[in-house]
């Protein structure tokens, strides 16, 4: 799995959604990103590449997010790192 950095959800039809590329050979994978104070806004066991920076069905503020990624969704986080959301 290969999360893009970038979330752009301005619908130009580009960076729209969050991909994680080959997101599809995990569907049991955990997903999960938080805002800069630790919240979580986003979470999903098997990642679809459908998430479009909305908590709530608002859209987030610009700004950069914490993710994690158990890919096998069993408790072991082997992916983190940052997003950026940018309208």
């Amino acid at each position: 799995m290969l999360p893009n950095d970038v979330l752009t959800p301005n619908g130009d039809g580009i960076n729209d959604t969050w991909i994680v590329i080959n997101a599809e050979r995990f569907p049991s994978a955990s997903v999960k990103v938080y805002n800069r104070w630790g919240n979580k806004v986003y979470s999903t066991k098997g990642y679809s590449n459908d998430w479009n920076g909305s908590y709530n069905g608002e859209t987030l503020p610009t700004g950069s997010y914490y993710y994690s990624i158990d890919q096998n969704g069993d408790g072991t986080v082997v992916l983190t790192g940052w997003i950026y959301l940018t309208l």
